[in-house]
């Protein structure tokens, strides 16, 4: 009787557990570790979530941002209230540039930066009651204006005296310093004096004023229009020369002129004697001029940058 009591008893209880067994394995079999929890309709995990998980860190109770009181939040909060300053003080860093006409440098700007999460860890490490000012950097431009400035290289100058200084002539010699101040000649490009500054006219505002000319073969002073501009032309040849650029044509006054050493002068005369010379470097140069009331000064520009 025990043993057929013990039986049913033994029966019973395996029908019970293969019954559990049944109930719970197809729920079971349709989870694995790898199971994505249901989203509830969102398309993806909140973004406290995906950011800092479960567990958020608190800045400490009275802590202040700059004039803010942030005691107590948590870190998404605070991300929120920092990304608010970062919008109006990040600035994107601007290259300086270079007028491609003049060569004169405009300058770059630095950028600035929030950097959210050194600030935030400086909050989370803050005392109680501290306060804590933003972490901005510097973002500094790739091109700034020291390198282009840098590359504008002055390969030649020179200057002379101005010892007329009648108003004629001063007048003569800035017209034709104008015409040629700020001229580019890239690699291989020649220069022409009388292309450049053209045929000295009244209509173009040339006076008449001392020159030099020849009577019966030998040097006599007389008077002209354009004169004195064979002081550009001679300035202009020696700071040439001091650049090292190939000279093609120049010609020699008869006479001695008061402005530049013996021999260190170049005349010229619209359709008879010219100012040539080629620009035998790698890179371009430009012709600078500046005239004040007793010297003139031109210079040779090369640029670098290029």
């Amino acid at each position: 009787m025990k043993d057929y009591i013990g039986y049913n008893f033994m029966r019973n209880l395996r029908a019970v557990v293969l019954l559990l067994l049944i109930l719970v394995l197809p729920s079971c079999s349709s989870k694995n570790e790898n199971s994505v929890p249901e989203n509830k309709g969102l398309e993806t995990p909140p973004a406290k979530l995906m950011e800092f998980g479960m567990f958020e860190r608190t800045v400490r109770d009275n802590v202040v941002l700059v004039d803010e009181n942030v005691g107590n939040l948590k870190e998404s909060e605070v991300v929120k209230k920092l990304q608010t300053y970062a919008i109006e003080i990040d600035t994107e860093a601007l290259d300086a540039t270079l007028d491609s006409s003049t060569w004169k440098v405009k300058q770059g700007r630095v950028g600035k930066k929030v950097n959210v999460e050194k600030t935030m860890e400086t909050l989370i490490s803050a005392k109680e009651g501290s306060k804590v000012e933003l972490v901005v950097e510097e973002q500094m431009p790739q091109v700034t204006s020291e390198i282009l400035s840098n590359n504008i290289v002055v390969i030649g100058s020179y200057t002379t005296s101005i010892m007329d200084k009648d108003s004629s002539r001063v007048n003569n010699i800035k017209l034709a310093s104008q015409k040629i101040n700020g001229l580019k000649i890239s690699p291989g490009e020649e220069f022409s004096f009388n292309n450049v500054v053209g045929r000295r006219t009244v209509e173009k505002g040339y006076e008449k004023a001392t020159i030099i000319t020849r009577k019966n073969g030998k040097p006599k002073k007389g008077t002209g229009v354009g004169g004195g501009i064979c002081q550009v032309s001679s300035t202009l040849y020696n700071a040439v020369e001091k650049s090292g650029l190939k000279i093609i044509e120049r010609h020699k006054h008869s006479k001695v002129v008061s402005y530049v050493p013996k021999g260190k002068d170049a005349t010229v005369t619209y359709g008879a004697y010219d100012f040539r010379f080629s620009n035998n470097r790698s890179y371009p140069i430009m012709i600078r001029t500046n005239l004040n009331s007793t010297t003139l000064t031109v210079k040779i520009l090369e640029n670098r940058n290029s």
